[in-house]
């Protein structure tokens, strides 16, 4: 009889916490799996890191095989940037949708309901995004599993899409608010809790040949509880020793072990995440400076202040949405020109919480803007013929990429002096070829990794901040998987390997032969040929 596979993703567990946490003796069950399996880091795109990083496990292949980044599309000639609840997989199917197998997804990122598949798929019940779409397949299951468990605590501010699909948000609680983060670390362990139970009934069920599930709640957790317990500038004002992001982990340990018991005896179980979280370097730099900084050499005014004083600038203190509190942040110019500014609840403007969006109206007129995104910096040219009627000649294209990307390389940390950017890339030699499908965008800031700045300088262009931080903690390339099963060794430790390994060793722990675009090979395994 086939070995069932349980797959549990811990979404975004960083491998170098987990590690120190399982060596300090705090996850007792990990600490276990590890001495009766193969564990490994394995290493994702290092660009798009945040849009790509489960795509690229859910096909086995890397986007420029796919030919998918993410889940953004920028509508050249409209100045307007859309972006999708969930991946198209327009060349490949995710991994499970296989015949012969009969299998079950819970709350996949940034998954909708896909052709191929033999069992049940549970999808959006609270998974980490910007927009979770909500739907399941039998139709009817989702309501039945929110009748039984409730909805989640946490990812629960509804919506609905123009296509009536329901999509469900969360509003970001404030950083500096102790006690809120406190209210948000016990609504995590909640949430924890249900979703075990829910994992345990779809156990119950049937004996699949797949069950994949995965847990959200250390994925949001690393990105609002990082500096509690950890070095961050915003623990000077909202962090505490007391370590709440350890705090879930321990749920999340102690639930794997409830389902454990009740997995039956002959079980392979992998646990894997496809990225890990680390000290946030990004979010601010991509979402306020860059698009200020553009703007301010496009247009010659700034929309956001800066102190101006010549002492060191004063630490924020700010209760409430980020992004109300960046909106305080305009200029008197700001005022007049960032009316694009209101947090709307129809589904169909995502990211009109991020200020890069606010620009959007004035995009036609800018001779560059910022596209909105999770990651890099994004910096699209506004060229004549080819964005609009209006932007500069095809001609100098070259002299401005060359000025935005001295631009970018001259913003530094206005408390330390240390810049943010570690290196622009240019996409396309002329703003009319394909160039890489890896973005619209035509220059790509990729922003140092040491470097958390909560007020920015540049020599000519002046000073943005304070600001507060939004998140402390964001996106690193490398995860892990581990292991265990009749196929892996106990105790091993690997060296590094690539996402599409972790979806190889998916096929061959189903004994499926992969399809051709997958290129990786199984986690100490032989390769499965038939």
């Amino acid at each position: 009889m086939r070995r069932p596979l349980i797959a549990l993703g811990l979404d975004a567990f960083d491998p170098k916490l987990l590690e120190a946490w399982v060596d300090a003796g705090e996850l007792p069950v990990l600490a276990r799996l590890m001495r009766e399996g193969t564990y490994v880091r394995q290493q994702n795109v290092a660009l798009n890191r945040t849009e790509n990083s489960w795509l690229t496990l859910l096909q086995g292949c890397e986007p420029e095989d796919s030919q998918e980044w993410g889940h953004q599309d920028y509508l050249a000639g409209e100045y307007r940037q859309v972006e999708r609840a969930s991946y198209q997989f327009s060349r490949f199917a995710p991994f499970y949708a296989m015949p012969k197998r009969r299998v079950a997804v819970f709350d996949l990122p940034l998954t909708g309901l896909v052709d191929g598949v033999d069992g049940v798929q549970l999808l959006g019940w609270g998974t980490e995004v910007n927009q979770i779409l909500r739907a399941s397949s039998p139709p009817g299951l989702m309501d039945d599993l929110i009748a039984q468990h409730g909805r989640h605590p946490l990812y629960d501010t509804i919506n609905h899409a123009a296509n009536g699909d329901e999509v469900l948000s969360y509003r970001m609680p404030c950083l500096y608010d102790a006690a809120l983060m406190r209210e948000t670390r016990d609504v995590l362990v909640d949430a924890t809790k249900r979703r075990t139970a829910i994992i345990a009934e779809l156990m119950a069920q049937e004996r699949w040949d797949l069950l994949m599930a995965v847990y959200a709640e250390i994925h949001t957790a690393g990105h609002l509880l990082w500096h509690h317990g950890r070095a961050h500038p915003a623990a000077a004002k909202g962090g505490e020793a007391e370590d709440y992001l350890l705090d879930v982990a321990k749920e999340i340990d102690r639930s794997i072990g409830q389902l454990m018991e009740a997995m039956p005896d002959d079980t392979d179980l992998a646990l894997f995440s496809p990225h890990g979280m680390q000290s946030n370097s990004i979010d601010v730099n991509s979402m306020l400076y860059l698009p200020e900084m553009v703007y301010r050499w496009s247009s010659g005014h700034a929309a956001f202040q800066g102190d101006t004083s010549d002492a060191p600038p004063p630490h924020s203190d700010v209760f409430g949405h980020w992004s109300d509190a960046v909106r305080n942040l305009r200029s008197p110019h700001g005022l007049t020109v960032l009316t694009n500014t209101e947090l709307r609840a129809t589904g169909d403007e995502p990211t009109d919480w991020d200020p890069a969006d606010w620009f959007r109206p004035l995009w036609p007129e800018m001779k560059a803007f910022v596209l909105p995104g999770y990651s890099e910096g994004l910096i699209r040219i506004n060229v004549a013929g080819r964005d609009g009627a209006c932007g500069i000649s095809p001609g100098d294209f070259d002299a401005v990429c060359a000025e935005l990307t001295e631009l970018a390389m001259g913003m530094v940390d206005a408390r330390t002096g240390q810049p943010l950017a570690d290196r622009v890339l240019r996409v396309r030699p002329d703003p009319f070829a394909a160039g890489t499908p890896e973005a619209a965008a035509d220059l790509i800031v990729v922003w140092r990794e040491d470097c958390n700045a909560d007020c920015v300088d540049h020599p000519g262009l002046g000073r943005i901040g304070p600001v507060p931080f939004f998140r402390s903690g964001g996106h690193a390339t490398t995860g892990f998987f581990l292991g265990r099963g009749a196929r892996f060794a106990a105790g091993l430790r690997l060296p590094e390997v690539r996402t599409e390994d972790v979806t190889a060793t998916f096929y061959a722990m189903l004994d499926v032969a992969p399809p051709e675009h997958v290129k990786g090979s199984p986690i100490g395994m032989e390769t499965v040929t038939a």
